[in-house]
C-alpha cells in the first residue's frame, strides 16, 4: 500500500534526525516508490535542513551505504556521552527513581548519533537495582526555584528540619529568611548554601535541600556583599562531607596506596615533601569534615599539624579505642 508523500518525508527525516542511515532500497521497498521519487524527497529534505539549521547537511556516505545527517551530532550528546552521564547520575543516587528515570529517558531521546538500545542494555540492570535516597522527595522543582532566587538575588523563606541529638529529624520546623548563594551536591544530597538574614557569620550556612519545607521565593531582594561573595568552586575545595567547623591548616603524612586519590579528594592539598611510599601533604579545609575523612583512612594517615588539630585527633582516637576495649 502506498503512503502519502508527507508520510514518506517524515519517516526519512525522523531517521536522519535520529542519527540513522537512510538506505535507498529500504525506502523503495517499504513505501513502494521509485528511485526518481526517492531522490526528489532527499532533495526536498536536504534543502529544508540546509536552509533551516546552520551547519547541518544531508550527505551520501558510501561506507555506510546511504544518506546521513551531518553536523547534528556535534550539537547533541552522542551515545558515549549519554552513557557516561547516565552512569554518573545513577551512581550519585541523588534523585528518587521517577525523577532519575525521567532525566535518563530525556537524555536518550536527545541522543541521535548512536545505538540507544545498547545504552539501555548497559544501564538496565543498574537502573533496575537503583536505590533512591531515603528521604523520598522530588527535588527538581526546589532546585530550580533556588537557582532562580540565586540569579535574581531574591530572599528565600524556608522551613528547615534539623537533626536532633538522637540522630533523627526533629518534628519542629525552624523558619528563617536566607540569602541564597549556591547549590552544591555531595555524597547523595543537594545542599543550599546561604547567608542567614541578620546574622554576621564569616561563612554561609549549609542546608540539605530535601529537609527544606515551605520553600518560598519572596519579593524582597538582598544586596550582595562583594567582600564575602560566595564562590562555589572555592567553597567546594574547603569542605568535606558538607561539614563546616573552623577553617584549619592541616599537615599530614600519607603512606597509603594512592596519593592521586588523596589529591583528588582534597583539591587544595599539595605535597611538600616525599620519599618512596611516603608523602607529607598540606591543605586548608574546614575542620569537622576533614577530621571525618582523615579518620576514615585508618593507619594510612598521621596528622602532623597543627598541634591543636593533632591533639584533637588523638583525643578522638582515644575515645574510639575505649569503645572497643574489652
Amino acid at each position: 500500500m502506498k503512503k502519502f508523500r508527507s508520510d514518506v518525508l517524515l519517516f526519512i527525516y525522523d531517521k536522519l534526525k535520529e542519527g540513522k542511515v537512510v538506505v535507498k532500497n529500504d525506502i523503495l521497498y517499504k513505501f513502494h516508490v521509485n528511485e526518481r521519487t526517492f531522490y526528489r524527497y532527499i532533495k526536498n529534505i536536504k534543502d529544508f535542513v540546509e536552509n533551516t539549521y546552520f551547519g547541518e547537511e544531508i550527505v551520501s556516505d558510501r561506507k555506510k551505504g546511504g544518506y546521513i545527517l551531518k553536523g547534528s551530532c556535534d550539537k547533541n550528546l552522542n551515545e558515549k556521552e549519554v552513557l557516561a552521564v547516565s552512569k554518573v547520575l545513577l551512581e550519585s543516587r541523588g534523585f528518587i527513581k521517577t525523577e532519575i528515570k525521567g532525566i535518563i529517558d530525556k537524555l536518550l531521546d536527545n541522543c541521535i548519533c548512536g545505538d540507544k538500545e545498547n545504552i539501555k542494555y548497559i544501564i538496565g540492570n543498574e537502573f533496575m537495582n537503583y536505590v533512591p535516597p531515603r528521604h523520598g522527595k522530588e527535588l527538581l522543582d526546589s532546585l530550580w526555584k533556588i537557582s532562580s532566587a540565586i540569579k535574581n538575588k531574591s530572599v528565600l523563606e524556608i522551613g528547615y528540619f534539623k537533626i536532633g541529638t538522637d540522630g533523627k529529624l526533629q518534628r519542629k520546623i525552624s523558619k528563617r529568611f536566607v540569602y541564597p548563594q549556591g547549590i552544591l551536591f555531595s555524597e547523595y544530597y543537594f545542599y543550599l548554601i546561604a547567608f542567614i538574614e541578620g546574622a554576621s557569620y564569616e561563612f554561609p550556612a549549609i542546608y540539605r535541600v530535601d529537609r527544606i519545607e515551605n520553600l518560598t521565593v519572596t519579593a524582597r531582594k538582598y544586596k550582595e556583599d562583594y567582600r564575602r561573595r560566595f564562590k562555589d568552586g572555592e567553597f567546594r575545595k574547603l569542605i568535606q562531607f558538607m561539614q563546616a567547623g573552623e577553617l584549619e591548616r592541616v599537615k599530614f603524612k600519607y603512606t597509603g596506596r594512592s596519593i592521586e586519590a588523596v589529591l583528588d579528594k582534597l583539591p587544595n592539598a599539595r605535597i611538600i615533601r616525599e620519599k618512596p611510599g611516603e608523602y607529607i601533604v598540606k591543605t586548608k579545609v574546614f575542620g569537622r569534615g576533614i577530621k571525618m575523612w582523615l579518620l576514615s583512612q585508618g593507619d594510612s594517615i598521621e596528622v602532623l599539624g597543627s598541634d591543636k588539630f593533632r591533639k584533637e585527633m588523638i583525643e578522638t582516637i582515644d575515645r574510639m579505642r575505649e569503645m572497643y576495649r574489652l
